[in-house]
């Protein structure tokens, strides 16, 4: 299995199946999970944020990404804004290469996941810090990692619904 993008044109994406996405990243996050599992589980809004970013740019921009994450600020019960922050940031960053990015084969994307999703761990830090949170720990940082090792798998099964079947 190669790791490049596919070669084939695909069918359009519907607002639907964002928006399904985005709601099934939602409840996955909303699983009650035991105490110190939820250490190593990358994070899916901001995982499919940055897919949609970079492969659906015209339907997924700053402003949703904003909104979804004033939506993990309520769904996690942290601090109001740091989400929407950290998403917002990261949203903008892949924009700005986005061009680029579609160019990368998914090693290469994945490189760059990995450091946007540092980047939004970092902003989330710094923003529960500035509140008078203590320090969690560098552990906070391998969920990002995880995440970037998924980006193909979660890439292949966007895919799926759009390919074009001939039989």
């Amino acid at each position: 299995m190669s790791l490049d993008r596919p070669k084939e044109l695909l069918k359009p994406v519907k607002r639907r199946f964002i928006l399904t996405t985005f709601v099934i990243a939602v409840l996955i996050e909303l699983v009650p999970l035991p105490h110190g599992s939820t250490r190593w589980l990358p994070d899916f809004i901001g995982l499919l944020i940055l897919y949609w970013v970079i492969n659906q740019p015209r339907r997924v921009n700053i402003g949703i990404a904003f909104m979804m994450g004033i939506v993990a600020d309520v769904t996690t019960a942290g601090v109001f804004g740091q989400h929407a922050l950290a998403y917002s940031v990261t949203a903008f960053l892949a924009l700005s290469r986005q061009r680029q990015l579609v160019m990368f084969n998914l090693g290469q994307q994945a490189l760059v996941v990995l450091g946007l999703m540092l980047t939004n761990q970092l902003i989330m830090v710094v923003a529960r810090m500035l509140t008078g949170s203590a320090f969690v720990g560098w552990s906070y940082f391998l969920p990002p990692l995880i995440g970037a090792l998924l980006w193909p798998l979660l890439t292949k099964l966007m895919l799926i619904p759009y390919r074009h079947h001939t039989a």
